[in-house]
């Protein structure tokens, strides 16, 4: 419960000099210290409606943080993530564990800037911008789920399949590149991703069920990705 998180919390910052008390207007811990004051919220979980409620505490404290107990996806992606938004926001996260109600500050209150998390994510910013410039064509419709999306490797593997096609559903990788003009079609044909190949003896592949029927499932991709300039 939220108020089994008071006590260590309160001690924790009494130990640092700061004078606490609880429930102050509203704000479950306030406590000043040199002429500043801060704020801890007590919740349950790290999610929407608790970061909301400390970014509108920083309005009227100086320094906020929230108070759960140590959550069992604590190094987890998705509450790195959040972490991620407390340290845009300037909002410390401040865990307590369940057995020794140890206290461990996780994040400061600071803001981070946004030029430092980009610097760290430069390959991921790279690799986005590549990938929406190597695309043949930009069709995809966004805020989806479950759609077979027309990603470059996609792009790629439907020139393998229609070059497969046209040598009759059999041929070896350089006769099918020779058509396709795909730099890496043997490694499509060999990784298999989507199942559309069949590597039936030593430098021939024929194409699969599934590669037949995504021959006429994609027919307007593939006359849209022919007609491209980028090609």
């Amino acid at each position: 419960m939220e108020r089994d998180l008071f006590e260590p919390i309160k001690s924790f910052f009494e130990s640092q000099g700061y004078v606490c008390d609880g429930e102050v207007r509203d704000i479950d811990l306030f406590m000043q210290k040199d002429g500043s004051s801060a704020a801890v919220e007590l919740k349950q979980t790290l999610d929407f409606r608790s970061i909301q409620q400390a970014a509108l505490r920083q309005k009227i404290v100086e320094t906020v943080y929230i108070g759960i107990e140590t959550p069992k996806n604590l190094f987890s992606r998705s509450f790195k993530d959040k972490i991620y938004l407390l340290k845009r926001l300037g909002i410390g996260l401040i865990v307590v564990s369940k057995a020794m109600r140890k206290v461990s500050v996780i994040s400061e209150p600071v803001v981070s800037e946004l030029s430092a998390f980009q610097t760290r994510n430069r390959k991921q910013k790279v690799a986005l911008e590549n990938e929406f410039a190597n695309r043949r064509v930009k069709s995809n419709i966004g805020g989806v789920t479950g759609e077979k999306l027309l990603t470059r490797y996609r792009e790629d593997a439907l020139l393998v399949l229609d070059a497969l096609m046209q040598l009759g559903g059999e041929a070896a990788p350089k006769e099918i590149r020779k058509i396709c003009m795909v730099e890496k079609t043997a490694n499509i044909l060999r990784d298999n991703h989507y199942g559309w190949f069949e590597h039936v003896r030593k430098g021939v592949y024929v194409l699969s069920p599934d590669g037949k029927k995504a021959h006429s499932e994609y027919t307007e991709a593939l006359k849209a990705i022919r007609e491209s300039d980028l090609i």
